[in-house]
């Protein structure tokens, strides 16, 4: 390695990764906590080196060649493939602006190698050291495969990619544009099924909402028939007492009457009919009674079911309205996971977009050359 200048043209803090050499699939940590990644140029060899130093050791020597891609794997995790090295490196950011700031600067760099220019005409202006707050402390091969809970950095994820970089970092070639594409096109079509299956969870949510909605509906109609039921009800049992009470106050007036007229001696036959209607009346009454017993045990047991129904409704209505809370959150939720995935492959295709564009202008300039 030659001699480095005293100040990097360009220095930012992340975590340091490098893929399992045995699986090919999983990432080791190279940092236990975020060290300083730093760009500089080598004036011996003419050539631009990632580095990175923890504790006096080179965990990360890396010469950049204008064939290397850096990759996007999540909001906060990026990773590129060392051909001459055999390996992949990752680097696990404390938020996306880093990120964004360290890709920039590859592909600057990358550009400076293919148009020959020297370094210092074209990145002085980057000779300043970055401090970034360094993020919480990430332990072993869980770190890289969960990194940060921003992105779509799962093991699946990291299977893929890795795979794709390993590739190039066996056939020791340049990354052609059909390698962009089909890149490319891997996203889309994953974004293709995630979009999808996000599609069908909400019709399904709908379903489920439009019927809960109508049976929700079915239950507030019973309620409020069960209510009137129960209403009439008491207004009948009120109006039966009344008629109750109004034949006990004729009865009393009768027998009072029966007995005047029989203290004055009035003849059996004034008092025959009076009497008559005295026994008439304490029949009617009784059946009346009888009646009102009858009624009142009917209607309190009625009462009793309509106020069963009635608890059993109300729990089911809280129980629908719940549902639907979650039916929404559930919703809301996948929106937003639907927003996000989205927003990664655009930033993905367009740094691959200026890649392409990159790639073919030095591809123009190299068939003027020739």
């Amino acid at each position: 390695m030659g001699e480095p200048p005293k100040l990097p043209l360009y220095t930012t803090k992340a975590h340091v990764f490098q893929i399992d050499p045995a699986t090919k699939k999983s990432w080791l940590a190279k940092s236990k906590e975020a060290v300083n990644i730093s760009f500089y140029f080598d004036t011996i060899k003419s050539s631009f080196k990632i580095l990175s130093i923890d504790s006096g050791k080179a965990i990360l020597n890396c010469t950049i060649t204008h064939g290397m891609v850096f990759t996007r794997t999540s909001q906060k995790f990026g990773q590129w493939a060392d051909a001459k090295a055999g390996t992949v490196y990752g680097l696990g950011f404390p938020n996306e602006v880093e990120l964004t700031k360290f890709l920039e600067k590859f592909n600057e760099v990358k550009s400076t190698i293919g148009s020959g220019a020297s370094p210092e005409g074209t990145l002085t202006k980057h000779y300043t050291v970055q401090i970034v707050t360094p993020p919480l402390t990430l332990r072993g091969e869980q770190q890289a495969n969960g990194y940060y809970a921003g992105g779509s950095s799962g093991p699946g994820s990291i299977k893929s990619i890795s795979s794709a970089s390993t590739g190039s970092v066996e056939d020791g070639s340049t990354q052609s544009p059909g390698s962009h594409r089909s890149s490319s096109s891997s996203s889309e079509s994953q974004l293709k099924y995630e979009n999808d299956r996000l599609k069908k969870a909400l019709a399904q949510s709908s379903a489920n909402s439009k019927k809960w909605e109508s049976e929700f509906q079915t239950l507030k109609n019973n309620n409020a028939r069960l209510t009137a039921a129960l209403q009439e009800s008491a207004v009948n049992v009120e109006k039966w007492k009344e008629q109750l009470n109004n034949y006990k106050e004729e009865n009393t007036r009768l027998r009072k009457k029966t007995s005047s007229t029989g203290s004055v001696g009035s003849t059996s036959s004034n008092t025959d009919p009076m009497e008559q209607r005295l026994h008439e009346t304490e029949i009617k009454l009784k059946r009346k009674e009888e009646e009102i017993n009858r009624l009142s045990q009917h209607s309190g047991d009625e009462l009793r079911i309509l106020r069963d129904k009635n608890t059993e409704l109300v729990r089911r209505i809280q129980m629908l309205e719940s549902e639907r809370k979650h039916t929404e959150k559930a919703k809301n939720a996948n929106e937003n996971i639907k927003w996000t995935q989205a927003n990664d492959v655009r930033h993905e295709m367009e740094a691959k977009m200026k890649e392409l564009s990159s790639l073919q202008h030095k591809m123009n300039s190299l068939f003027k050359n020739s």
